[in-house]
């Protein structure tokens, strides 16, 4: 039996203004990084701690299966 694959992903809708991408990695330092991208591509030139911490709150850990089943 196949162990199944654990990813993380972040909802930004509500974390970034305006944003409604779903960041998915495979590692959560990795998610957390491309939030960061996607925040400066939307004009955040620095990002406030606030807005940081929010990446991490709302950071979740999902299964392959269920990404698949979503999409």
């Amino acid at each position: 039996m196949r162990e199944e694959k654990r990813m993380y992903e972040l909802d930004c809708a509500g974390v970034i203004p305006g944003c409604a991408r779903v960041i998915r990695a495979d590692t959560e330092s990795e998610v957390f990084s491309r939030a960061v991208m996607q925040a400066r591509r939307m004009g955040y030139d620095r990002l406030p701690a606030a807005m940081l911490d929010r990446f991490r709150e709302n950071m979740t850990e999902v299964s392959e299966r269920s990404i698949q089943a979503a999409g």
